[in-house]
This record gives C-alpha cells, sequence and structure tokens, in this order.
C-alpha cells in the first residue's frame, strides 16, 4: 500500500481534499507532529517521507509563522 507525508496548517480541509483523490483506498490518517513555522514542518515532512518510504511534495499554502501539522496516510 502506498502512503504519503505532507504539511498543512488546516488538517480537516487537507484530510477531505485526500479523501476525495482516493475514494476507496484513503485510510489510516494520522497526524504525526506540529510545528510553529512552516521550515521547520517541510524538514520534518522530507525526512519523514523518507524514513517512510511514502510520497512527498514540497509546498503546503499559509505563512511561515503559523501552526504546521505533518500528516500522513495510506491509499
Amino acid at each position: 500500500m502506498a502512503c504519503r507525508v505532507g504539511i498543512t496548517t488546516n488538517p480537516a480541509e487537507r484530510r477531505a481534499f485526500w479523501m476525495r483523490q482516493h475514494p476507496r483506498s484513503f485510510q489510516n490518517w494520522e497526524i504525526l507532529e506540529t510545528y510553529a513555522t512552516k521550515s521547520e514542518a517541510q524538514k520534518a515532512e522530507t525526512l519523514l517521507a523518507e524514513l517512510l518510504n511514502c510520497t512527498s511534495e514540497p509546498g503546503g499554502d499559509g505563512s511561515e509563522r503559523d501552526t504546521w501539522y505533518v500528516y500522513y496516510f495510506e491509499y
């Protein structure tokens, strides 16, 4: 099963987006970590995606100084 790691400032909205993208296979959504800056969250996303062998893409809408969530799910 494939997995993805990403970052967001709005976990509920992002979860809904991914559920629409993978309606038959979306499962095991989890918030892995929380950060106060986008740059910290981006570093964590890259590291965790590599460690977990998941897909990830740099990005995420929002300001640098915000609450950023690193999420994980399988599809």
